[in-house]
């Protein structure tokens, strides 16, 4: 099967999941968090007191990336640490109570399944040749997405009042990574 046979979403699917990027991003409170880091606290949400070690396991990622996100996620207010019921050593982790809620907004679409919006995560990550993308990058993607066509300012218009400089770059990413083409001279 080629990429000319595959069924393209209908366009309200495409604005149902920018919505669900919405609701990421309210839930991490920062547009630019990597969606690496957004699997992890969904990895968090759906095994309440699991553990970093758990979590590398699960989602194949290294012990460093996964404390270096879990870190962020904690002094961001995203997670809680406990200390570990058999070994004091390692805390058991878990969403805040805010963060889980606007997760619970974002899991909607998918049936309440953490696992169906992993693997539509990982879907977008796969996309991405250079470096990991960033909740505004998808963002902007699923603006092009769902418009067909779209000027750099109706991008812009549908990101996260961020600032010019980081909104054309996620915009500039996507046309690096070859994901949209720019028709702007």
């Amino acid at each position: 099967m080629n990429t000319e046979d595959a069924k393209a979403p209908a366009k309200a699917d495409i604005i149902r999941l920018g919505q669900v990027i919405d609701h990421l991003v309210d839930s991490m409170g920062d547009p630019s968090v990597s969606v690496r880091r957004a699997l992890i606290l969904l990895d968090i949400d759906a095994n309440p007191h699991t553990t970093q070690n758990a979590i590398g396991e699960r989602l194949n990622l290294e012990k460093s990336v996964v404390s270096r996100n879990v870190d962020w996620l904690w002094s961001h207010g995203c997670v809680v640490r406990e200390a570990g019921r058999t070994d004091a050593r390692e805390s058991q982790l878990q969403t805040s109570q805010f963060t889980h809620k606007h997760l619970q907004l974002a899991l909607r679409p998918f049936g309440n399944q953490h696992e169906l919006l992993k693997k539509s995560l990982e879907v977008f990550i796969a996309l991405f040749h250079k470096h990991m993308p960033s909740l505004r990058e998808l963002k902007a993607l699923i603006t092009v997405g769902a418009k067909g066509q779209a000027s750099r300012s109706d991008v812009i218009n549908n990101l996260y009042d961020g600032p010019p400089t980081t909104d054309q770059r996620a915009i500039k990413t996507l046309i690096e990574e070859g994901i949209v083409k720019s028709h702007e001279q």
